[in-house]
């Protein structure tokens, strides 16, 4: 995928990420005091020079063509629940939605539904645990920027038709 797709998709040109030798640790397409700004404007220049970058932007490519990616998570700082929804949230794939009650039943927990959407609020790494694709019961709010519209133009990028997803309040 080219670079300038992804900053187009993303409205973004500039990604904000941490990384251990274990893999990535934080994303975002926000500003994020004390994380590694990325350029991606400047990708095409700094291609090669560092694995984990060539990685990330290889894996958002992917991401947003397939709704897959096989980038490298290092998630060791959660708790072994917040882990358990990670895992239950990326093994749904592209086009699949849930909401977080049905994350808690798959994890067995099926009280725990504002458990598993406290951990998913924890979400470090952006789009790569595909969090957009689980919803409140009452269907996504109207969103007009940051990760509820990102949420959005995800869903709708993997073919749902958001008015149907939406329920009856607006989120900031």
């Amino acid at each position: 995928m080219q670079i300038g797709t992804i900053i187009d998709f993303l409205e973004t040109d500039t990604l904000y990420a941490d990384f251990s030798p274990r893999g990535l640790k934080y994303l975002s397409l926000r500003n994020g005091s004390g994380h590694r700004a990325i350029n991606l404007k400047d990708y095409d220049r700094l291609e090669g020079m560092d694995p984990m970058i060539d990685m990330l932007v290889r894996e958002t490519g992917n991401f947003l063509e397939t709704g897959r990616h096989n980038m490298t998570l290092d998630l060791t700082g959660f708790t072994p629940f917040q882990q358990m929804v990670f895992e239950a949230v990326s093994s749904l794939g592209p086009g699949k939605i849930c909401t977080y009650k049905g994350v808690a039943e798959i994890l067995g927990k099926p009280k725990a539904a504002q458990a598993v959407g406290n951990a998913i609020a924890k979400n470090p790494v952006a789009y790569f645990i595909p969090t957009h694709r689980v919803l409140p019961q009452r269907g996504i709010g109207i969103c007009r920027s940051g990760a509820g519209f990102l949420r959005e133009k995800l869903l709708a990028h993997e073919g749902h038709d958001i008015e149907k997803l939406r329920g009856n309040y607006v989120c900031d």
